[in-house]
C-alpha cells in the first residue's frame, strides 16, 4: 500500500490590478471626461460616443468610467447639464422685461443647440438622458410666459411652441451645413433666429425689450 508523506503547499495569489487608468496615469477627472465626450458627439455624432470609444481616447479602461457613470444615458446628462449650464449664467441677474428675460433666455439657448447639434439628437434618442438644466430652462420659460399674463390653459401651449421653435430653427441650421460651422456662419444663424423670435413672441405680447 502506498503512503504519501504530507507536505506543506504554499499557494502564490497573484492580485488582479484594478482597472482603470494605467500605471504612471494622472487621476481621471470628471471634467475630462465630459470635455471629451464632448468632443466625440461633435466630430462623430450620436453614434461616435460610446462608453467603449470614450474610454479610448482617454487611454483607459471602460471600466474607468462606469466608477464615474453607470450608464451612457448618465453620462450624456452629465455633458448636457456641462453645456445648459452656461443658458441660464447670469440669468438672474439680468435685468430687463419679462420679453427681454425671454429672447435672453432663448437666443443663449439656441447658440449652445447649433454649437453641438448631436448632443441635441442624442438626448433624443437616449432614454432617461433628459439633462436638469434643460428642465430648469423650462421652468424659467414657463413663469416667464406666466409673467405675460398668458392664460393658465395656454401657458403650457405657448412654452411647447417657443422650445419646439428653438429645436427645430437649430436642427434645420445644421441640416444645410455638412462641415463644421464658421463662427461667421452661426453668427448668421443666430441673428436670423432673434429676428423670427421677436416675430413669434409678438403673438404672445408683452413690451419689447
Amino acid at each position: 500500500m502506498l503512503s504519501f508523506r504530507s507536505r506543506p503547499i504554499r499557494l502564490q495569489v497573484k492580485m488582479k490590478s484594478k482597472l482603470g487608468r494605467p500605471k504612471g496615469k494622472s487621476p481621471l477627472e470628471k471634467n475630462k471626461i465630459l470635455l471629451t465626450a464632448l468632443q466625440l458627439l461633435d466630430a462623430h455624432g450620436s453614434p461616435g460616443l460610446t462608453m467603449r470609444s470614450l474610454a479610448l481616447s482617454l487611454e483607459v479602461t471602460p471600466m474607468a468610467l462606469y466608477n464615474h457613470f453607470p450608464n451612457r444615458s448618465a453620462l450624456l446628462r452629465s455633458v448636457s447639464d456641462r453645456v445648459y449650464r452656461e443658458v441660464t449664467k447670469d440669468f438672474n441677474d439680468y435685468s430687463g422685461t419679462t420679453r427681454g428675460k425671454l429672447e435672453f433666455l432663448l437666443e443663449r439657448y439656441y447658440k449652445s443647440l447649433i454649437q453641438h447639434p448631436n448632443l441635441t439628437m442624442s438626448i433624443f434618442e437616449a432614454r432617461g438622458a433628459i439633462p436638469d438644466e434643460t428642465q430648469r430652462i423650462t421652468q424659467y420659460l414657463l413663469e416667464l410666459i406666466s409673467s405675460l399674463k398668458v392664460p393658465k390653459a395656454k401657458q403650457t401651449i405657448w412654452l411647447n411652441i417657443l422650445v419646439d421653435f428653438t429645436h427645430g430653427s437649430s436642427i434645420a441650421a445644421a441640416k444645410n451645413s455638412e462641415t463644421k460651422r464658421s463662427k461667421n456662419a452661426l453668427d448668421v444663424d443666430s441673428k436670423r433666429f432673434s429676428r423670427e423670435l421677436k416675430v413669434l413672441l409678438d403673438c404672445i405680447g408683452g413690451a419689447p425689450h
